[in-house]
């Protein structure tokens, strides 16, 4: 009976521990590591133009009706955002990857940081000049997979799968801004 009680006791004060630190102490490179970690459960997953919602991978979207499920670049990005903060970039207008890159801070509700800053987790851009004024400039997003050379995303290239891909190897310079994703 000593025993347990003991036991009891132990596991009682365990309890009363554990109840007692925060959960929402999570910081954001948690908040990117999870993202990441969550995006590369995709791996293989098909490019789908415009595919992708916070239930998961979806039909190609006109003009590119081939008949794919999947995601494209954002749909991938916005879909791993949404499984680990709840957030729904798909229907607050920040789903398309010049949108999310020419957002304010405010609007965004994420912080950008000089590209020279990226870690795990951040949000990577490519689109010639990266001009939020001109139409169609931003083109591609991925998700750092460290602060170095690699990314986790969708392309739409030979392979067009999600994959990991090289920065230096993607074929042109990222925009000069990552976005901190942070609950």
């Amino acid at each position: 009976m000593k025993f347990f009680a003991t036991t009891f006791l132990v596991t009682l004060v365990t309890s009363a521990v554990a109840v007692a630190v925060p959960h929402s102490n999570t910081s954001s490179t948690d908040v990117g590591k999870k993202i990441l970690s969550t995006a590369m459960t995709a791996k293989g997953t098909p490019y789908a133009w415009g595919g992708g919602s916070c239930s998961g991978p979806s039909d190609d979207q006109p003009p590119y009706d081939y008949g794919d499920v999947g995601y494209d670049c954002s749909g991938l990005v916005c879909w791993a955002v949404c499984k680990v903060t709840g957030r729904d970039l798909f229907t607050e207008g920040l789903r398309v990857t010049s949108s999310m890159y020419c957002a304010s801070e405010s609007k965004l509700g994420y912080k950008k940081y000089p590209l020279s800053k990226r870690r795990a987790g951040d949000a990577i851009f490519f689109g010639g000049e990266c001009d939020c004024n001109e139409s169609g400039s931003i083109h591609h997003v991925g998700l750092m997979m460290d602060s170095g050379d690699r990314m986790w995303n969708a392309p739409n290239d030979r392979v067009n799968q999600v994959q990991e891909n090289s920065i230096k190897g993607f074929g042109e310079e990222p925009c000069p801004y990552v976005i901190r994703f942070t609950s």
